[in-house]
């Protein structure tokens, strides 16, 4: 029968499972700044004046000013998502509640060690 240590396989888990995050937040995040860096930037062009027409029901309509003022705004609440994205809240608390994880697995593996110290000094 092998024996294994429980408290280095859950940490060797938790290792695991913080890399697939990072990665999988990373990819996720870099896709989702992509998409909203392209709605930034139409919504820009138009409300600056760049684009000047848009296609309705198959059919080019002049943009009239408060159609501009519109856009301005779409990019301005696009702007706002794009910071809080790139602030990375979500995996902070997810790293956060891996290290209160891994702070418990340290603290059952310290009162491990210090049963099985007490054992050795009793057997002596």
């Amino acid at each position: 029968m092998v024996k294994i240590s429980a408290n280095r396989y859950v940490s060797r888990r938790i290792t695991i499972i913080r890399k697939e995050v990072e990665t999988s937040t990373q990819r996720l995040r870099k896709r989702t700044l992509k998409n909203l860096e392209e709605i930034f930037e139409v919504a820009t062009k138009i409300a600056g004046g760049k684009t000047k027409h848009q296609r309705i029901k198959g059919k080019m309509i002049r943009i009239s000013l408060n159609q501009r003022q519109r856009w301005l705004l779409i990019a301005g609440q696009a702007a706002k998502i794009i910071k809080n994205v790139a602030s990375n809240i979500e995996e902070k608390e997810i790293h956060a509640q891996l290290d209160e994880l891994e702070r418990l697995v340290n603290k059952a593996k310290a009162l491990l060690e210090k049963a099985l110290r007490e054992l050795k000094e009793n057997a002596s």
